[in-house]
């Protein structure tokens, strides 16, 4: 069986107010013709499907009319699950007309519902038997697959109390095991989720570090995602990297380079995954034609110029600092000639002098901004019992929507 990984698609995007959709709009027919040309069985759209919970027409319409031409007149089936930006009941509604197609839209963690006419076999691949988060998929050749998913966990999706008990990581691992108890010897296991965990990149210490803020901040470890899966596709990470290897958990990365810093000249992939019944055969990371965001610091709007003129198919944002001035009508010139700039950003020294005493509050964590806060406002240090409910507030609010 072929599978296609893909995720953080974030339809309606803007990066510095400039919209992304036309670019999001070529990337994903290059993602249509990937999966066709590879004759993929299952696509997996492990969440982030939209950049917003109240997404434009325009960024739904291009999101219905690409799972159509990947469903292939029904020979691919399309699994896509709810992610952070996504609002869930607004994802799950459209599968009325949807799971006719053998396109499955989940935001719950809830039985799907196949239609019964899906059991006649005149495709390449149909849907036989569906339970709470897991869909069973077979082959004409009598191959079958068992997909379980996990939207986005949130507590308060799945309508569910936090347990000081028990640890959000294990949490996570409840959830799925309604899908993976699914897994069998006979089957391609397959698991797919949208969530926060560790790449092999982290070093022990690292992880040791991540590991303390496992409840607050939605990280979830390593060892809650091992199961039986050959695969386990997630969404999230807008890199393109493996979660660990020997057990072939992947994050695919986004569709587009999404911010301007070092990631954004490496290339935007899908991944394509050969699974049989021994587990993955072959994996294939497929780069897909998209613009890089460059991002320079100068000193002058000259090499401001020649950052424009010298990456032309780039957006580029710039930084221009320690100048005496630069005045409105040259800004306009730059802007007019090249329209590959995105931001510009002017620091004259001025403005670096009197910045020396400036503290953002980008630079200090929710603690340091209250603590900050409390003393302004009363002149004393912040009471810990309202310091720790304020810090328990902000990390719920951070994990239902960033």
């Amino acid at each position: 069986m072929r599978i296609l990984h893909t995720a953080d698609w974030h339809l309606g995007l803007k990066t510095d107010d400039l919209s992304r959709i036309s670019e999001q709009k070529d990337a994903l027919k290059q993602l249509v013709k990937i999966s066709k040309e590879k004759k993929v069985d299952i696509v997996l759209i492990a969440g982030d499907i939209y950049d917003s919970l109240v997404p434009s027409s325009e960024a739904e319409n291009l999101f219905y009319q690409t799972v159509k031409e990947l469903n292939n007149d029904g020979n691919t089936m399309v699994v896509a699950i709810a992610g952070n930006h996504d609002d869930p009941k607004r994802l799950s509604n459209a599968s009325v007309f949807a799971n006719n197609y053998g396109i499955y839209l989940i935001g719950q963690l809830d039985k799907v519902e196949i239609p019964e006419y899906s059991i006649g076999f005149e495709k390449n691949i149909r849907a036989i038997e569906s339970g709470k988060g897991y869909i069973v998929f077979e082959k004409y050749d009598g191959e079958k697959a068992v997909v379980a998913y996990l939207p986005y966990p949130s507590y308060y999706r799945f309508n569910e109390s936090k347990s000081s008990d028990v640890s959000y990581s294990d949490k996570v691992k409840e959830w799925f095991s309604y899908g993976t108890s699914r897994f069998t010897d006979y089957t391609i296991n397959i698991a797919v989720s949208h969530l926060l965990t560790y790449s092999s990149k982290y070093s022990s210490t690292n992880y040791e570090k991540l590991s303390l803020i496992d409840n607050n901040m939605g990280f979830v470890s390593n060892d809650a995602l091992f199961s039986n899966a050959h695969y386990t596709a997630l969404g999230h990470i807008h890199s393109c990297i493996p979660v660990n290897r020997e057990k072939n958990i992947h994050y695919s990365g986004a569709l587009l380079n999404q911010t301007f810093d070092d990631s954004s000249d490496i290339p935007t992939k899908v991944i394509i995954a050969d699974i049989n019944t021994m587990g993955v055969q072959r994996i294939e990371k497929v780069p897909l034609e998209v613009k890089k965001l460059k991002k320079f610091v100068v000193s002058s709007l000259l090499q401001a110029e020649l950052a424009c003129r010298d990456n032309p198919n780039d957006w580029i944002k710039v930084e221009v600092e320690n100048v005496e001035k630069i005045t409105i009508d040259e800004i306009k010139e730059i802007r007019s000639k090249y329209k590959n700039l995105v931001t510009l950003s002017i620091i004259t020294k001025e403005a670096r002098e009197t910045k020396k005493d400036f503290v953002s509050k980008k630079d200090l964590t929710n603690s340091e901004i209250f603590d900050n806060f409390a003393l302004r406002q009363t002149g004393m240090p912040a009471d810990p019992d309202v310091k720790e409910l304020f810090l328990s507030l902000m990390s719920e609010e951070l994990y239902e929507t960033d």
